[in-house]
């Protein structure tokens, strides 16, 4: 079982040609990531019970046929009621052999209208999983996000941590040489030792975040762990926060109207209420109607084929008994309906507006963070200078350039935050990152799909997205 899964778990994939864009890890995550395999099939489960249930409403038509055989004839006596004389001579009226053939049609009045709203919540529910379906691709594309400009953040600073890590390395060594042949007093040397212990320990916490970072996003995209890749991120000089340009009150507005969770609720209330039509319908009588056309291969018949029709009225008078049990809990989860729908309603706007103090927060914090990174750079340019002329430690050194490592670091993540507040923006609008048709499943196309949304995102161009 375990060998006949690991195929399943992970599919065959488009190959990974070169840097992975934000755009193509996205789009990766959208085609491979098993969550959102699961979510299309019981969409499509769905779309195949609403084509089931239809036929429901349909006549029920069955075609039977027999054949029977005695051992003997079917011979009868027959008395005088008048004189209770018996015939001696027994009569025939049945061959030996007999074969029957029916098509009969019927139609429960009662069980078409229970159908009929029961095709119709089908179909909500059908609604309800594409609803749910973008609600996955809205969680995919946020943690994808968040994963991505985690590993993308980390892995330059691998390549400028591993040197630094062995230039600290090598520094300790130093300085334990140092102490062992006391050149400098114990505790000078000892503190200067706890430095660089403790900046060796925090290069290596960088080096696990990388490892780390990277397994989450190819998790997320579907890959099997281990497998390499490697990031593609903007130069410095293109990193620019997207552009927000529209009213708060227009925001909630288009949640309201577009979240997901919310046209859910609004299904589900649909689907209460005629689930209380269906409690309403049980209080009737259940008219059946039905016709056949027989056929009776007997040779003592006059007529061996012949068409009948009936009409049979049924009331099952324990349904007034329960019935108004059955109609007070139907209105029950319409009333539950509709206060989830309301608290969901208050949730949405609150994000709304959270999200929105996120983005405001996330775009200074760009800023700021730009300014620490020119400020640490020339930082680290002045000590290295010193140091070249023996005015710093090693430590110094290290500690500023792990600083300026650190300043450039926290540059790209408030780049990388200010892009995802933006996002988070839009989610909490009810706006999809993927747009509701493609015209091709490749990964190149659905990148290109979805850098175009991207684009309006950074642009703020709202209309172009509705």
């Amino acid at each position: 079982m375990i060998k006949e899964d690991l195929p399943n778990v992970f599919v065959q994939q488009e190959p990974i040609t070169g840097a992975l864009t934000l755009e193509e890890a996205l789009a990766r995550a959208l085609k491979y990531n098993l969550d959102h395999r699961l979510m299309l099939m019981e969409e499509v489960l769905r779309n195949n019970q609403l084509h089931l249930s239809r036929f429901d409403m349909l006549p029920t038509l069955a075609l039977n046929s027999g054949y029977v055989t005695r051992s003997n004839e079917n011979l009868n006596l027959s008395r005088d009621t008048g004189t209770g004389n018996v015939t001696t001579d027994p009569s025939l009226s049945q061959d030996r052999n007999l074969g029957t053939a029916n098509l009969n049609m019927s139609w429960n009045v009662l069980d078409f209208g229970v159908s009929y709203y029961q095709a119709h919540q089908n179909a909500d529910q059908y609604l309800i999983a594409q609803e749910r379906r973008r609600r996955v691709v809205n969680q995919v594309v946020q943690q994808v996000r968040a994963a991505y400009w985690r590993a993308a953040t980390a892995e330059p600073l691998y390549r400028q941590v591993e040197p630094l890590l062995v230039e600290a390395r090598q520094a300790l060594v130093d300085a334990r040489e140092v102490e062992s042949q006391r050149l400098t007093p114990p505790l000078e040397s000892l503190q200067y030792q706890k430095g660089l212990v403790e900046v060796i320990r925090e290069l290596e916490g960088m080096e696990m975040d990388l490892a780390i970072a990277k397994a989450e996003l190819a998790s997320l995209m579907g890959l099997r762990p281990g497998e390499p890749f490697s990031l593609a991120l903007p130069a410095t000089d293109e990193m620019q926060a997207p552009q927000l340009d529209m009213a708060i009150e227009d925001m909630e507005e288009l949640a309201l109207l577009r979240r997901p969770e919310l046209i859910e609720e609004r299904y589900q209330q649909r689907i209460s209420a005629a689930e209380t039509r269906k409690a309403l319908l049980r209080l009737f009588p259940s008219l059946t109607l039905s016709t056949s056309a027989n056929y009776d291969s007997n040779s003592y018949l006059v007529n061996q084929n012949w068409a009948d029709a009936a009409a049979r009225l049924s009331w099952n008078l324990l349904n007034l008994a329960s019935g108004p049990s059955a109609m007070r809990a139907a209105e029950a989860a319409e009333d539950v309906a509709e206060m989830r729908r309301l608290s969901l309603s208050m949730a949405a706007l609150t994000q709304v507006h959270v999200s929105y103090q996120q983005y405001l927060r996330a775009s200074k914090s760009f800023d700021r963070a730009r300014v620490l990174d020119d400020i640490e750079s020339r930082i680290f340019l002045a000590v290295s200078q010193a140091a070249d002329n023996s005015a710093q430690s090693p430590l110094q050194r290290i500690r500023a350039r792990m600083a300026a490592i650190y300043a450039e670091v926290n540059s790209f993540r408030a780049y990388a935050e200010v892009h995802s507040a933006v996002a988070n923006l839009y989610v909490s609008m009810g706006l999809d990152l993927l747009p509701e048709t493609v015209e091709s499943h490749e990964i190149t196309d659905l990148a290109a799909d979805i850098r175009e949304v991207l684009a309006q995102w950074n642009d703020g161009d709202i209309e172009a997205l509705l």
